[in-house]
């Protein structure tokens, strides 16, 4: 059929309706001010270094020394040519601007979904506005998670790609499926992804069921294929990230394993259970998906909302603790909406696809793993078996999935009651759903204390009588919240009600609940992300302004030495990325840092700094806190520098033996410490070397030295001279997937010593040595990146291009 101009037009209109609501809501972004994002202002001081040395020499950096002693810059940051040619869509999505594309790329994917789904248009706004504007999603952008909030934003088109191929509209559903995912892959957020992928799954299984009972099994499996293939073309762009990422993740404390005695082994890796459990969602916690503020909302609410405590306190608190869950903190609660939860509860009972036992599924399995420690009978199983889930952490999280899924069947629940609003039964649908819903928000609300203590874990640092004010505070405020997500809840089902009997017109049903969503919503979404978490933009730039310290020590011209930052004006030295904008650190934060490193901060570094262990890292500068504020610096001389010969080997056989080779006194301890590890000396190195070190015997001179000649991210050259054969150590971080070494470029090998650091042969004489960091994981990626970045181009051509030359477009 040709083309309908007014259909599209209206499309235009929403699409045009969707940018300006973002504007809207995002309405500080129109006056020049940036959001304040802590999470964002981490990633800047993680790529500082990467990004400074890419825009100054135009060469790609795949590696940076700004954090933990130096480590690949693959998840952060890789200034290099983009071989991913279809990037450039999330490109033209985002000149809507920051912070207002989050929200417009969300309700546009969403809207596409629905219009597969043959929703009527402007029931599908509903569900985009919903999609959108869920509590979780302006709290991840309010702290910067970026990446994660457009993974969720493109979800849906994926989901709308692999529904047409499955509708065996093959071509146009591959070609979208592989758009989508792309960008999704693009921005590398692979435990979203992951949880994304379970969903996925279940989409495939139901498929299955529905094959079966239509006698179409060699067309699913087709369809099948059909998927795999386009899935494979838009992972393909990314290829250079996953492959690289893959790599780099089994040397982590994420996807590696410490050989430490004393951890918790697991036999695939992965992260300890006491930290990749930390953020479990409560069981009870699960009612705030329908109640916002059941749990008390976030860590830090506002004081407005304990009013009893706030006066306690004489009126002098923006903030207060009134969350009181189980997890250590959190910066709101995941809210989905009362009358969306509601409307899910109604499409389990009127909507006849058998994709909504899929979509039931996929939502039980999200809440299940949101328990994480608090449901371990199935979720340590799980963790300990399910291929890659050992590699996340937060198992809260995994709520992305039913925050898609109950409005998507909560949409299509209104759908069906206009479809079908002379069926006697639904009636009857409505009243069991609305009453159920909101009479548990009800029960949970006015009956709250026959259910909950109100008590924080946190409280027993409190002065007993605040507590008390709070635990009244916490009750009221559950109560009230549970009354107002009820009164939602009859209102839709009043709409419905009189849209079936026949009091109101569609467009009115449409109005209503639209307004009745977004008064439920959006009132809560603001709570966390408001004109508060914006500043003008020169204050945005001030706040990487150097300190006095900084200056002082950025005078130094040596370009490559570290520094120990112990004023914890921005987090704890491992938890502070901001230390890494100006200097190259001992500490940083990266949720992925290298297990050997992490083993090094753990055994040597936690309780007090071995001195010796900081000369080898050649910890030049020491920042400390001083008394009024003032941030002092204190040089230490006793540096080992970047690089220096050694007298002797001390052989370790397990990974325990060498780190005990490490000990040595503490920065300040006056202790003797027997056999004192002492770095200018002896290199303390795994007895699996030998066979690369041999008989190999050396020594050195009163003269020998090798020194830094020239600093590159990627690229490292020293001189060196010595009259004997010798051992060098270098204050690098050993990493053998991809550093290569060469003396007068001739190849050498790269041995591990002193835990962490490399080391090299070199002759005796006049030497060049260069270390070169050229991965084969990205270099292969890259080129698998462009071929597939070119097909996914070539198959959204072949997929729309026809339609708009012959003026004709495909039914859905």
């Amino acid at each position: 059929m040709r083309i309908d101009f007014k259909k599209l037009r209206i499309d235009i209109i929403i699409i045009v309706g969707f940018a300006l609501l973002s504007l809207a809501y995002c309405y500080p972004q129109l006056q020049g001010k940036k959001l304040q994002q802590s999470d964002n202002l981490h990633w800047q001081g993680m790529a500082h270094e990467a990004m400074a040395f890419h825009d100054s020499t135009g060469k790609d950096v795949l590696w940076s020394n700004s954090m933990f002693g130096g480590m690949p810059t693959y998840t952060t940051y890789v200034g290099a040519a983009n071989t991913n040619y279809s990037w450039y869509v999330q490109v033209l999505l985002q000149s809507v601007g920051k912070p207002a594309y989050f929200f417009f790329i969300a309700m546009l994917c969403f809207y596409i979904l629905m219009q597969v789904l043959g929703v009527n248009k402007w029931v599908s706004v509903l569900g985009s506005i919903a999609y959108a504007f869920s509590s979780y999603n302006p709290i991840i952008i309010s702290v910067g998670h970026d990446t994660k909030m457009l993974t969720l934003g493109y979800m849906p088109a994926a989901v709308a790609g692999l529904y047409l191929i499955f509708k065996e509209k093959w071509l146009t559903g591959a070609a979208l499926m592989a758009l989508a995912t792309t960008l999704i892959f693009d921005n590398n957020h692979f435990q979203v992804i992951y949880y994304f992928m379970l969903m996925f799954g279940c989409f495939v299984v139901g498929m299955f069921f529905v094959a079966v009972k239509e006698g179409k099994v060699k067309q699913f499996a087709l369809s099948c294929a059909v998927a795999m293939v386009a899935a494979g073309i838009g992972i393909g762009p990314s290829a250079s990230s996953i492959m690289t990422t893959m790599e780099y993740s089994k040397e982590t404390m994420r996807g590696g394993a410490s050989e430490l005695s004393g951890h918790d082994k697991k036999t695939n890796g992965g992260l300890d259970k006491e930290y990749a459990f930390r953020w479990s969602n409560g069981i009870g916690e699960t009612f705030c998906l329908m109640i916002p503020y059941l749990y008390g909302g976030a860590s830090g609410e506002a004081a407005d909302k304990a009013p009893k405590t706030l006066e306690a306190v004489g009126g002098n608190a923006e903030e207060l603790p009134i969350y009181w869950g189980p997890q250590p903190f959190i910066s709101g609660p995941v809210y989905f909406g009362a009358v969306i939860c509601f409307l899910f509860v109604l499409g389990l009972m009127v909507v006849r696809s058998p994709h909504k036992w899929w979509i039931l599924v996929a939502a039980a399995i999200g809440i299940i793993l949101s328990w994480g420690k608090n449901f371990d009978a199935v979720n340590y199983f799980l963790f300990d078996h399910l291929p890659y889930l050992n590699k996340f952490r937060t198992p809260s999280m995994a709520l992305v999935v039913p925050q898609f899924l109950f409005p998507l069947l909560g949409v299509w629940a209104i759908q069906e009651v206009m479809d079908r609003k002379d069926d006697p039964k639904i009636w009857g649908h409505i009243k069991i759903a609305a009453g159920v819903t909101a009479g548990l928000c009800v029960l949970l609300g006015v009956g709250g204390s026959m259910f909950f203590n109100f008590t924080g874990g946190e409280d027993a640092q409190l002065q007993k009588e605040m507590v008390k004010l709070l635990k009244d505070d916490r009750a009221a405020l559950a109560m009230s919240s549970g009354l107002k997500s009820a009164a939602f809840i009859l209102l839709s089902a009043g709409l419905l009600w009189a849209f079936i009997k026949n009091k109101i017109k569609p467009v009115v049903l449409i109005a209503g609940l639209g307004v009745i969503i977004a008064i439920d919503l959006i009132p809560v979404a603001y709570d966390y992300l408001k004109d508060k978490n914006y500043v003008d933009a020169a204050d945005y730039e001030n706040y990487f302004a150097p300190r006095d310290v900084d200056k002082q020590i950025l005078k130094d011209p040596d370009p490559y030495y570290r520094v120990l930052d112990l004023t914890n004006e921005h987090g704890d030295v491992y938890n502070n990325a901001w230390q890494a904008y100006f200097h190259k650190c001992i500490g940083g934060y990266h949720p992925a840092k290298m297990e050997v490193y992490q083993d090094l901060i753990d055994r040597q570094m936690s309780r007090g700094y071995n001195g010796q262990v900081l000369n080898m890292l050649n910890a030049k500068y020491i920042i400390i806190g001083r008394k009024g504020g003032q941030a002092g610096v204190i040089p230490n001389p006793m540096a080992c520098g970047n690089a220096w010969f050694v007298d002797e080997i001390k052989w370790a056989a397990t990974a325990d033996e060498e780190m005990a080779g490490l000990n040595a006194p503490g920065i300040g301890d006056t202790a003797i410490v027997p056999n004192a590890f002492d770095p200018k000396k002896t290199a303390v190195m795994r007895a699996a070397f030998k066979n690369t070190i041999g008989n190999y015997t050396f020594g050195k001179d009163s003269a020998a030295y090798v020194k830094l000649t020239k600093y590159g991210l990627d690229d490292l050259i020293f001189a060196s001279k010595n009259s004997k054969p010798g051992l060098a150590v270098f204050s690098d971080m050993y990493y053998d997937k991809g550093w290569k070494a060469y003396v007068d470029g001739k190849e050498t090998p790269i041995v591990k010593a002193d835990y962490v650091l490399r080391a090299i042969m070199i002759p005796e004489g006049n030497h060049t040595i260069e270390f070169h960091f050229h991965p084969a994981s990205y270099y292969n990626g890259q080129k698998v990146s462009l071929v597939s970045s070119i097909l996914v181009i070539l198959l959204c051509l072949g997929a729309f291009y026809p339609i708009l030359k012959k003026g004709k477009t495909e039914s859905v």
